[in-house]
């Protein structure tokens, strides 16, 4: 009856019957149907369909996991390592990859042999050849700009890893949008690429791993960033110049820096190289512009020793003349986002 249940939410989900098909995946839910728990936590959690509730969609995710679900433990495993409860709790989050693997969950399998930096099918040991505190560690630093400061870390991923995050964002690709004056989000002609929001659903340990190196780099706090995204350029397509910050003297600007605080630095890592020509990020007020080879990563600060917007990183994403660029873009904050370490989601995802 269960598995009708869930084949029936799913056939009215895709006919945009939302409501229907939440009461009838919620009585599959309730009834242990871990294919039903696993996508009404989903819904939960991202607001797909069903208004937001973390909590409980939490405690399905986990619940399903518990009952032996690959996509739950692999989707739990993210919840921990992204720090949704407060701090992020990476063994605990290792683990549920690992269990994921033991069911067989292709994904999980693929996270860990790139978390651990080599093949192989014992599941156990690959979970305990990877070394968090080095994916916390960034490489050495070399400064293009003193002041404003503008770094490189070279192979800060390796070219497997890279591959990985373009794969994730192939399909979820849509043209990227620029801040307008209300402080919404709109299309543009001064930005022709398309970008690949990652919410905490959609990211996994591997993404989550380089959030963790990037934060590292910029020597700010993994739980200051936002949600990253991955960015295409295709011939001829650019971001024509603009500054990462939030300007404090657009009103609409200015309170979001009050809610969610000022964006501080940017990370870029550099996710290809091969075939590609042109496509540098370009500081046309300090002179130079800048491409990493697959791996690197540049990392810039939007303000000043003084927390003032320095209007110097005035930037731009020049297009690429030949092949294409895949980017992943971080933002960082000066604080971490409200609601965070919410106590309530800490204990859903210990199973309380």
């Amino acid at each position: 009856m269960t598995d009708t249940q869930y084949q029936t939410a799913l056939t009215l989900y895709g006919q945009g019957r939302y409501t229907e098909g939440a009461q009838i995946l919620g009585q599959a839910a309730q009834d242990g149907h871990v294919p039903a728990m696993t996508l009404l936590g989903q819904q939960l959690l991202a607001g797909r369909g069903l208004p937001m509730d973390s909590i409980n969609g939490a405690r399905w995710i986990v619940g399903a996991a518990e009952r032996g679900g690959g996509l739950a433990c692999t989707t739990a495993a993210a919840l921990l390592a992204a720090g949704a409860g407060g701090r992020p709790d990476w063994p605990r989050a290792l683990d549920y990859l690992r269990r994921g693997a033991e069911l067989g969950f292709p994904t999980a399998r693929t996270q860990l042999r790139l978390l651990a930096g080599r093949d192989g099918e014992d599941w156990k040991v690959l979970r305990r050849a990877i070394d968090i505190k080095a994916w916390r560690t960034p490489p050495k630093a070399r400064a293009l700009s003193r002041e404003p400061r503008i770094q490189v870390f070279e192979g800060v991923a390796s070219p497997a890893v890279c591959d990985w995050i373009i794969a994730q964002a192939q399909s979820r690709l849509r043209p990227a949008r620029v801040y307008d004056q209300a402080g919404g989000h709109a299309v543009s002609d001064a930005r022709s690429n398309s970008a690949a929001e990652l919410s905490l659903t959609d990211a996994d340990l591997v993404v989550l791993a380089v959030r963790e190196r990037l934060a590292a780099c910029a020597g700010l706090k993994v739980m200051h960033l936002d949600g990253p995204q991955v960015l295409h350029y295709a011939v001829g397509q650019a971001f024509a110049p603009h500054f990462d910050f939030h300007d404090p003297a657009v009103p609409a600007q200015a309170a979001k820096i009050a809610t969610g605080g000022q964006r501080v630095a940017t990370a870029l890592l550099y996710l290809n190289d091969e075939g590609l020509e042109g496509g540098e990020t370009d500081f046309p007020r300090l002179g130079f512009n800048h491409r990493g080879r697959r791996g690197d990563a540049l990392v810039f600060f939007n303000v000043d020793a003084a927390g003032e917007v320095d209007r110097r990183t005035w930037h731009a994403g020049l297009p690429p003349t030949a092949g294409e660029k895949w980017l992943l873009s971080q933002w960082i904050r000066d604080r971490a986002p409200p609601g965070a370490g919410d106590p309530r989601l800490a204990a859903a995802l210990s199973g309380r």
